[in-house]
């Protein structure tokens, strides 16, 4: 006959033909029923303290696992590469990491305080559930981070003891010291808003405060100041004595002598002259006319303004706002 076996996956045990007379019923119940049942529902508390720890064949099987205990230094847990499906919580304490693997596989993390549930492929992968919320920010309306969240205060983190988060971001939000650590973000510097990313943004960029270039617009009206123009002027002068002689004849024979006026005297002198009194000028007019040199209309007023402030002024500009933790994911 056919030896007994058993499954691969939950190691149940399969009858051979026509084995276990009248044994069949036992061993269908602590072999099958039994496995069944821890499968789909046992809860399993396993206590670690740190180092490397592997789950036994019972504790394989287990729907649920916990782990609990005081943690000294990271634990990472070696389960069997077998295809299977787990709730793992992990309520440990202590300042360190608890992480999960196959013999050959790549480790993921199990945040302290949190349960995930992970698949094991069978092929030395194993996968969170949670995968796509990785890497995610997230509003909290405490003052600390909730478990499985680190909060975005910049500083760096060990790559690999947060390896689910290191490969999704890597680098993005810096290189750490470009080996064993990468950086966080830092939103909490100078309380930044998130933006998002596109064009000359990338994803890890940080900016600094500015105003947008602006103009403010002012009028108003100069003093007067002469335009380019020209003065035109024209007109005559006033009237004046023309230039002209006085003739004075004498009498034949008469003398001329001074009398005691200013007129002359005629005496009876020898025969009679004539004299010119000086010259006078005439009763005439000048007329004149010009065009006065012209003003530059060429000119400016220089002038400035400062806009008052308002009663809501600050030391920022923001929109209405309400403060929140940002964390990231693990």
């Amino acid at each position: 006959m056919p030896a007994d076996f058993s499954s691969s996956l939950l190691g149940l045990l399969m009858q051979g033909t026509g084995n276990n007379n009248n044994s069949w019923g036992s061993n269908l119940n602590d072999f099958v029923f039994a496995y069944l049942e821890a499968a789909i529902a046992e809860y399993t508390t396993i206590t670690v303290t740190g180092g490397a720890e592997s789950l036994t064949a019972a504790e394989h099987r287990s729907a649920m696992i916990e782990f609990d205990g005081t943690l000294t230094s990271n634990c990472t847990v070696t389960i069997d590469n077998t295809k299977k499906r787990w709730r793992i919580f992990n309520n440990t304490t202590g300042s360190f990491v608890l992480l999960m693997k196959t013999a050959s596989g790549d480790a993921i993390e199990i945040p302290q305080g949190t349960h995930k549930d992970i698949v094991c492929d069978g092929d030395d992968h194993i996968y969170r559930l949670d995968d796509k919320e990785i890497g995610n920010f997230i509003l909290h309306g405490g003052p600390t981070a909730p478990p499985g969240t680190m909060a975005c205060s910049g500083g760096t983190y060990v790559r690999a003891d947060h390896p689910n988060l290191y490969s999704k971001i890597g680098t993005t939000w810096g290189a750490g010291n470009g080996l064993t650590t990468a950086g966080l973000p830092n939103l909490t510097d100078t309380n930044r808003f998130l933006r998002a990313a596109g064009g000359s943004i990338a994803v890890g960029t940080y900016q600094a405060s500015q105003n947008k270039s602006h103009t403010h617009t002012g009028s108003g009206t100069t003093s007067t100041e002469s335009a380019d123009h020209t003065h035109t002027y024209s007109g005559s002068t006033g009237t004046q004595s023309a230039n002209h002689t006085h003739t004075e004849v004498r009498p034949s024979g008469s003398n001329t002598t001074t009398g005691g006026g200013s007129f002359p005297v005629y005496d009876g002198g020898s025969a009679g002259y004539t004299t010119n009194t000086g010259a006078e000028s005439a009763n005439h007019t000048h007329s004149y006319s010009g065009t006065t040199s012209g003003k530059s209309a060429t000119h400016t007023h220089t002038y400035s303004f400062t806009t008052s402030t308002g009663s809501a002024d600050g030391t920022e500009a923001r929109p209405e706002s309400a403060g929140v933790l940002v964390c990231i994911n693990l």
